[in-house]
């Protein structure tokens, strides 16, 4: 009875309104009318697009752009603001117009000294390459080898040098450790980003160490009588050689015996054997003694062998050799006299007798050739007298 009351109602209330009711259903269920959202005001976009975007990852501004389907994403280096702009308006610049920013992999001081080494052995001589290989294997490969380029900084070489002073390293040592480093930086300059290239310390001043030691006339003479060897022959020639006309101690290690031409009575050390990559003719007095020695070097021998031989193998060193001959005589300046100081020796010898830079050719300007000349103090005293004198 209850059902059939509010079926009854239900019916009542529909013809009331109106709504037809259907012969298969019993009722139509009431539908709600939903008022409309209200439209929400469009807020202006903060930034354009295709503009990119700049944020801050910790106190380092980072930048962001997708440009034409491609994502952009990298660190500013700076943690001010207005520079971060400035840099992100460069970059964004540089993206739009193709050029897009370079990226630089992690690269190890090793992995950049073997790059410029193997440019050295293709364009330095040999004995250059060595030396620069040598101060990298003895020194600075354990230093520096294993760490990232961008892990080098001033305050890092700079102790470096510093405990290589304590270790004994002198000041033209540290320059040349230090200019080592810095050449391998230089040539690698394209693998490592401008913020992160290191800058290096301050060379020490060389003027206060320029070398004065000479060997004397008489010492020569010693030096020469303790050659009369025959098995010492090659030295005896080397040593005079250097003595009288400056040669360096390369020019005649890597001298052939097609060097010295008897007809023209001339030795020839062709452009690609000298320091200033010119060639430079020495002509030697015909028949004189130091002919005849170089004749008898050279009698019979093959144009392509060396010009100076030891048990018939090139010598490639003969510092040992001349330790042994030069034992007890002194440079002049309480030192030992190395081999660089024959050059030096015949140098100021030339200077003695009047003869010019440009007669002597040793050198390329009369100021390198006058800092080689190295007065005694017996030539100081008779200069010092002619000055005085009346």
């Amino acid at each position: 009875m209850a059902s059939t009351n509010v079926l009854q109602q239900t019916q009542e209330s529909n013809n009331a309104n109106g709504a037809p009711l259907s012969k298969n259903s019993s009722a139509r269920k009431l539908k709600l009318a939903v008022m409309p959202k209200p439209k929400r005001e469009s807020k202006p976009r903060k930034r354009v697009k295709g503009e990119g975007t700049i944020f801050e990852r910790g106190n380092i501004f980072w930048y962001e752009l997708h440009w034409k389907g491609q994502r952009f994403r990298g660190s500013l280096d700076t943690s001010d603001r207005q520079t971060a702009l400035i840099k992100w308006d460069v970059k964004r610049a540089e993206i739009r117009s193709g050029e897009l920013p370079k990226t630089f992999d992690p690269i190890t001081v090793q992995s950049m000294f073997d790059i410029w080494i193997a440019e050295c052995e293709r364009t330095c001589k040999p004995r250059t390459t060595e030396d620069y290989r040598q101060r990298w294997n003895n020194h600075l490969k354990a230093a520096f080898g294993n760490l990232l380029a961008t892990q080098i900084t001033k305050d890092k070489v700079s102790a470096y040098l510093f405990q290589r002073m304590k270790e004994g390293a002198g000041p033209i040592t540290q320059n040349r450790e230090n200019r080592v480093l810095q050449m391998i930086f230089n040539y690698n300059r394209d693998k490592i980003s401008a913020n992160n290239f290191p800058h290096f310390p301050a060379m020490h001043s060389e003027k206060n160490h320029v070398r004065k030691g000479r060997l004397s006339a008489e010492d020569y003479k010693t030096v020469l009588a303790r050659l009369d060897d025959p098995k010492m022959f090659w030295l005896k020639v080397l040593v005079t050689l250097t003595f009288k006309f400056g040669f360096r101690y390369s020019e005649l290690l890597n001298a052939t015996v097609s060097y010295f031409d008897p007809k023209a009575s001339v030795v020839t050390l062709p452009a690609f054997t000298t320091k200033n990559k010119m060639e430079r003719r020495v002509p030697i007095q015909r028949d004189g003694g130091i002919y005849q020695m170089l004749v008898k070097l050279t009698a019979g021998r093959n144009p392509k062998d060396a010009l100076f031989t030891r048990k018939g193998v090139p010598v490639r060193d003969y510092r040992g050799a001349w330790a042994k001959v030069t034992e007890g005589i002194t440079n002049g300046r309480g030192g030992h006299v190395t081999i660089h100081d024959l050059r030096r020796s015949a140098i100021t010898e030339m200077a003695n007798k009047k003869i010019s830079a440009v007669d002597a050719g040793t050198h390329l300007t009369p100021d390198v050739f006058n800092r080689y000349i190295s007065k005694s103090d017996e030539e100081e005293q008779t200069n010092a007298t002619v000055i005085e004198s009346d």
